[in-house]
């Protein structure tokens, strides 16, 4: 396929980017004598880690066969690179299914089986003490094989073009950095437009609070108003309406599996141990107060990264 087309095709998955400034050859570039290691990034996030971009960087490799591609963790938040089995479907997340969570299969890539990197992340987040930080796999046969992240599904997915060995290749590393650089910051920026356009929505909303942000490509790891004043006997409602996983957690956090359901009385709620389990979208959690003082809370997930906040409540 010709260069300059498969460049325009990468350039479309970075949406809301005007200049990729992608140098463009004349020819594709030379095939490798020995097989080659490409890199991919798995997501990225801001220095604060408030925003994370939810994408493979870039979505869409080609490379020869033999050719080796190795991922490499951009991010806190934890994600998967997972190639499924002929004939299944995606699976919803399973933080207890071992095959989810650790690395399955070995260490080629066909198409006729599950293989799959285990929780991938920069530093340890949740309950996974230990994530990969990169992860590889060699690609013997052609064909296109897309892969998925089991954390964020359908919303996070990439493909590897495998044409037949001593091929041309239509890109260099080069290029697949600068494309995923360029569509990190445009995910990255589309994040931190959101959060801010959230913040002056509900900047006079003092009863609610949205429990992170989700869009195409990002995720915002931020409780939106995170400093809430109340009276007592008020009631503040947090609603999540995207499908990262988040919670509400006052006190002490309760443990593994019980953290995944409610706990507590939010109803009457004075200080101690409250719980929301995981938020289901445009389900609110709803705390009514009942005395004073300050109270802080968290993501029990994400609160590593930075997602805590508190309600003061006053006479």
């Amino acid at each position: 396929m010709h260069r300059i087309g498969l460049l325009r095709r990468l350039a479309l998955a970075v949406a809301g980017t005007t200049a990729l400034a992608i140098p463009v050859a004349l020819a594709p570039s030379a095939s490798a004598a020995t097989p080659v290691t490409w890199h991919v990034r798995v997501g990225a996030e801001s220095p604060d880690m408030a925003v994370s971009a939810m994408a493979f960087l870039p979505k869409e490799v080609w490379v020869d066969a033999g050719d080796t591609v190795h991922w490499t963790s951009g991010s806190a938040e934890p994600h998967t690179v997972t190639f499924l089995a002929p004939g299944t479907s995606l699976p919803p997340l399973n933080p207890f299914d071992p095959t989810q969570v650790t690395r399955q299969g070995g260490t080629t890539e066909d198409g006729t089986a599950y293989t799959n990197s285990g929780i991938m992340a920069t530093q340890p987040i949740f309950t996974f003490t230990d994530p990969a930080t990169s992860y590889d796999l060699t690609f013997p046969t052609t064909g296109s094989f897309t892969y998925y992240c089991l954390v964020h599904g359908e919303m996070m997915s990439g493909t590897v073009h495998v044409r037949a060995a001593g091929t041309p290749y239509p890109y260099t590393q080069q290029d697949y950095d600068r494309v995923g650089t360029a569509q990190a910051q445009a995910d990255l920026a589309a994040g931190r437009d959101a959060w801010r356009a959230s913040k002056q929505a509900h900047a006079t909303t003092g009863h609610s609070v949205e429990v992170g942000i989700d869009g195409d490509g990002f995720s915002v790891m931020r409780f939106v108003r995170d400093h809430v004043v109340v009276h007592v006997g008020d009631t503040v409602s947090f609603t999540t309406m995207g499908e990262a996983p988040h919670t509400v957690t006052f006190g002490q956090e309760p443990p593994i599996p019980a953290l995944f359901g409610p706990s507590g009385d939010p109803a009457h709620y004075a200080g101690g141990d409250l719980n929301s389990g995981l938020l289901a979208p445009g389900v609110p959690f709803s705390v009514t107060f009942t005395a004073t003082g300050t109270f802080h809370y968290i993501c029990a997930i994400h609160d590593g990264m930075g997602m805590v906040g508190d309600v003061l409540v006053e006479p």
